[in-house]
């Protein structure tokens, strides 16, 4: 089964093996995160197959010394539920390290870009950037509760407001 998101596939762990077996729209955290929870698994010591528990991967990942991003087990809970939708970057990648180095050798690579549903995380990166700016978050925040229309026609009115901007900077250089 095989499902595109503007056009792009993007395959979902699962199964014992941790082998891939099935695709996901690209851009479902919520799913993809409770996927990597039921497919990256570990042995106990009874020799059972067993899933990460949200307490432990929130804790593991707070004590992980590479970086120095915290993770509660409620805000992780609320990632897993839908309820928190806006995670940082900083802890997507946390994720997505603590999945990858516990994956099963034939899993594909666990990335950030993957969990994003991005072709790169610095694509998210540099729009996180340009949204620091008080200014773009307001225009922003604008345009997403325009109509389609009226956001084409404000696209228009940027695309005339970048050609009068070419010929202006090239009389500088």
């Amino acid at each position: 089964m095989t499902s595109t998101t503007h056009g792009r596939e993007r395959p979902v762990v699962g199964g014992e093996s941790g082998a891939v077996n099935r695709y996901q729209p690209a851009g479902d955290f919520t799913q993809c995160l409770n996927d990597l929870f039921a497919s990256v698994t570990y042995q106990s010591d009874d020799g059972r197959t067993r899933s990460y528990s949200t307490p432990y991967v929130a804790r593991k990942i707070t004590e992980d010394p590479s970086h120095e991003t915290t993770v509660s087990r409620v805000y992780l809970a609320g990632l897993r539920s839908g309820r928190n939708t806006n995670p940082t970057i900083a802890v997507v990648k946390a994720v997505a390290k603590f999945f990858d180095e516990r994956r099963a050798p034939d899993m594909p690579p666990i990335t950030a870009a993957y969990l994003l549903g991005v072709e790169e995380v610095e694509e998210v990166e540099e729009l996180e950037r340009k949204l620091t700016d008080r200014q773009v978050r307001t225009i922003a925040m604008r345009a997403g509760e325009m109509t389609p229309a009226m956001r084409r026609q404000l696209l228009r009115m940027l695309d005339a407001l970048d050609e009068q901007a070419l010929p202006a900077a090239a009389d500088r250089d």
